[in-house]
């Protein structure tokens, strides 16, 4: 990977998007093609050089928090409920706006992104079902604040997720479908 191309000028996270990317042309003024990724992706840099790509992105935010106000938010939201979120506007210095976004999610865990500037609204969207069981063991459902652009990155988020499922679990395509393939392949030698 140190090889790969964009690696050595932003990094393997980086520029493993950034190949991604290649080829891929950029929709203007729709937000259902812009690229949604997990924490794995998710930094300053890398929603930067995918923005001057010409693409929209939001990215989850965890180990990769160099140049993210992590320690603003986390100071901002410490004693607030669910469903509270603070919006930061920022420019790198390759003159890209960026959003920083803290959401807090429950009362124990704080989620940040970071977004392009045309990503998404960060004005109140779906509301999150959170589920729990009470003191007499009834499921209950609260309904917590989210702004619209968290709403819709976890509509999507989990796509290769359930494909995966599919694959593995559900069709057991590895051990029925697959194992089969190998198995008349090897039988016809």
């Amino acid at each position: 990977m140190k090889t790969a191309m964009f690696n050595s000028e932003v990094g393997a996270t980086a520029g493993c998007t950034l190949q991604g990317l290649l080829g891929v042309i950029a929709q203007q003024d729709e937000w259902e093609h812009g690229i949604r990724a997990d924490a794995w992706f998710g930094s300053v840099k890398t929603a930067s050089k995918v923005a001057l790509q010409g693409h929209e992105a939001v990215f989850q935010v965890k180990q990769n928090h160099l140049l993210f106000p992590k320690d603003f938010i986390e100071s901002a939201l410490k004693d607030a409920p669910g469903g509270v979120h603070i919006a930061l506007e920022g420019t790198t210095k390759d003159e890209v706006q960026l959003i920083a976004l803290g959401y807090r999610y429950s009362r124990k865990t704080i989620l940040f992104f970071v977004l392009t500037k045309n990503a998404g609204t960060t004005q109140l969207g779906e509301p999150y079902h959170l589920k729990y069981t009470d003191s007499y063991g009834n499921v209950c459902t609260r309904y917590v604040d989210q702004p619209d652009v968290i709403s819709n990155y976890f509509d999507h988020s989990n796509t290769i997720d359930v494909h995966n499922q599919l694959r593995q679990d559900s069709l057991k395509l590895e051990k029925n479908g697959l194992s089969r393939i190998l198995s008349s392949a090897l039988v016809q030698r």
